[in-house]
């Protein structure tokens, strides 16, 4: 999966990636708050598939706060992976009326880490939110090393990312994709290159969570891949190959 990450171009495939990664680092939302964080000069934006893949930036908001707060206890932790206090979980539930907190509502803070970049001077911080609150089994240590990981890769691959915006995305289309797939597993293609998780899928489509998985063994084997980020950068590529054509 790590090995995986150097394929990521897109914003689209760096969701992909993150849904292979459940399993070591269980997520809904992910927070990433990077800057100055003593002077406040701080950037936030959210990756989550329930609020679309677009930013979403705050200003006044209890967020901010959650955000500062977090950044502490990572600092006090002598910079190592958090597991957030029920304290701090409380801060999301406070009344707002903002789109943001009604995605977080019900999502508990699972994990907080960061990246110190000595050369500027500041921190990268990332705020891991699920439904379930808790650490996946054989959570403690082992976790704290997955999490360390896979955060770690994560922001390698959005510093790389920087550049491009996650609202500027367009639309990925399946039909684009050079390959015998049925009108199913080309809808789950294209539901997959927006960063739905299989669970996201199988509500959907209202299908079981056995033929989700079915039906990726079947899409990622005619179109010659082994997983899923794999699978959005094939898509990708067919798109601006489609577009490099229409252009001539």
């Amino acid at each position: 999966m790590l090995a995986a990450s150097r394929l990521i171009a897109r914003h689209v495939e760096l969701l992909a990636w993150l849904n292979e990664a459940q399993d070591f680092l269980p997520h809904r939302v992910l927070i990433a708050a990077w800057g100055d964080f003593q002077r406040g000069n701080v950037k936030t934006e959210v990756i989550s598939q329930l609020l679309g893949p677009r930013p979403a930036q705050w200003r006044g908001c209890t967020l901010d706060d959650v955000v500062r707060a977090a950044h502490g206890h990572w600092i006090r932790g002598r910079r190592e992976p958090l597991v957030l206090d029920a304290a701090t979980a409380a801060a999301l539930r406070k009344p707002c009326c903002c789109a943001l907190h009604a995605a977080l509502h019900g999502l508990q803070p699972l994990v907080v880490h960061g990246v110190r970049d000595k050369l500027s001077n500041c921190d990268s911080l990332y705020i891991v939110l699920d439904a379930r609150g808790e650490l996946p089994p054989g959570g403690g240590r082992r976790f704290v090393a997955l999490a360390h990981l896979v955060l770690c890769q994560f922001d390698i691959v959005w510093r790389r990312l920087a550049a491009s915006r996650l609202d500027c995305l367009p639309e990925a289309d399946a039909t684009r994709l050079p390959c015998n797939l049925s009108a199913r597993e080309r809808e789950i293609m294209a539901r997959l290159s927006r960063g739905s998780t299989n669970h996201d899928i199988a509500e959907a489509l209202d299908i079981s969570l056995f033929t989700v998985k079915n039906h990726l063994k079947r899409i990622f084997r005619k179109i010659g891949v082994s997983n899923r980020t794999q699978a959005v950068a094939r898509l990708n590529h067919a798109l601006a190959q489609s577009a490099h054509n229409a252009g001539q």
